[in-house]
């Protein structure tokens, strides 16, 4: 997906492993292509997920408009 986003605030989680939270598992779901930061994140055991950017980035792409379809059917 192309986005708009910002980094000022990153998450530290591993890209090649699942790792265990207070809320369950959860693995990486989304990576900036350019600098390896973390963009998304899903939770295994909990019906959860999250991105860091702006999936509603209007007057540009929709790549991530299935994120909100997504939402919904949590």
């Amino acid at each position: 997906e192309v986005t708009a986003h910002n980094h000022g605030f990153a998450v530290d989680a591993p890209l090649d492993r699942v790792s265990d939270t207070p809320f369950g598992r959860a693995e990486v779901s989304h990576v900036c292509l350019n600098d390896n930061v973390v963009e998304g994140l899903q939770l295994l055991d909990q019906p959860a997920f999250s991105v860091q950017y702006h999936p509603e980035a209007a007057a540009g792409p929709h790549d991530a408009a299935y994120l909100f379809d997504r939402f919904v059917q949590l």
